[in-house]
């Protein structure tokens, strides 16, 4: 989150993913653990791998549960933690070029606006519930 209340998200206009093709795509910030690694330090990596940014913990908002299937046809279950940080610095210019979500178009939306476009995304994409993150949004409270 920025001082003016905004949420940093990502953006693909297209999206090619081994499970399929997704188009007009926000999704926020996922980073998956590494060895030895610790929340905090997860977390850091993933604001500049991601946004070329650093923040502030400020609270744990939460997780989201998903299921989908593959596509070799294994159905998944995924726990995703939310928390909320308070963007520092923010950089495009040092975002790794390597990471998937590189690539993306990076939105600054206020909460309202990014839980109404995943809430039409997750309508579109009804068999991915890892896309609707609209609940986790509904708990930043704007005033911060």
């Amino acid at each position: 989150m920025n001082d003016q209340g905004q949420i940093a998200c990502h953006y693909f206009e297209h999206y090619h993913t081994k499970d399929g093709d997704l188009d007009d795509l926000y999704i926020l910030m996922r980073e998956s653990l590494e060895d030895n690694e610790t929340i905090e330090e997860c977390l850091a990596r993933g604001l500049q791998e991601e946004f070329g940014a650093q923040g502030e913990l400020e609270r744990f908002l939460g997780t989201i549960v998903s299921h989908f299937t593959s596509v070799h046809g294994n159905r998944v279950e995924k726990t995703t933690l939310y928390f909320l940080v308070h963007c520092t610095t923010f950089d495009t210019t040092r975002r790794h070029a390597d990471d998937p979500e590189s690539h993306s178009l990076i939105k600054w939306l206020k909460p309202a606006d990014l839980i109404t476009r995943m809430t039409d995304q997750s309508t579109r994409y009804a068999e991915r519930s890892d896309l609707n993150e609209a609940t986790i949004l509904a708990r930043i409270d704007e005033t911060k």
